[in-house]
């Protein structure tokens, strides 16, 4: 079975019966190809599939426009009203709230080098951690 992955937005969850059909948004950015035509930015949505004992995890920890990453297996072909049809399925196995990429790379290395910095002035006071609070 092929392996599926994707940082994404939940555009729509769905609980059925015996599953959960969670709708994720992925962006892919437009460019302008070598000849000049311009290609716009575009969402694809992936449908993922998960186990009934997943509706509870999803309910609590996860709504619409959340950002997420998915994990799961993909099998190569849809099955709809029992039937099988010319498509594709996701098997959720795996969800967790994505974080924000930042910006710049130059900014994100400023910020490791002046906490370091910053940290190497402190001298932690020991004996005032161990005293007890009360």
């Amino acid at each position: 079975m092929a392996s599926f992955s994707v940082i994404g937005f939940i555009n729509n969850i769905k609980y059925l019966q015996d599953a959960v059909l969670v709708f994720i948004d992925e962006y892919h950015k437009g460019y302008r190809k070598s000849d000049g035509t311009v290609v716009d930015d575009k969402y694809l949505t992936f449908k993922t599939v998960w186990k009934p004992y997943f509706k509870k995890y999803v309910s609590e920890h996860f709504a619409n426009g959340m950002l997420v990453q998915v994990k799961g297996e993909m099998l190569p072909y849809e099955i709809q009203r029992g039937a099988i049809v010319d498509g594709y399925t996701v098997i959720g196995q795996h969800i967790t709230l994505a974080s924000y990429p930042r910006y710049g790379l130059k900014q994100e290395q400023r910020m490791i080098k002046e906490s370091q910095e910053h940290a190497s002035d402190i001298i932690p006071d020991m004996d005032a951690y161990n005293k007890p609070d009360f």
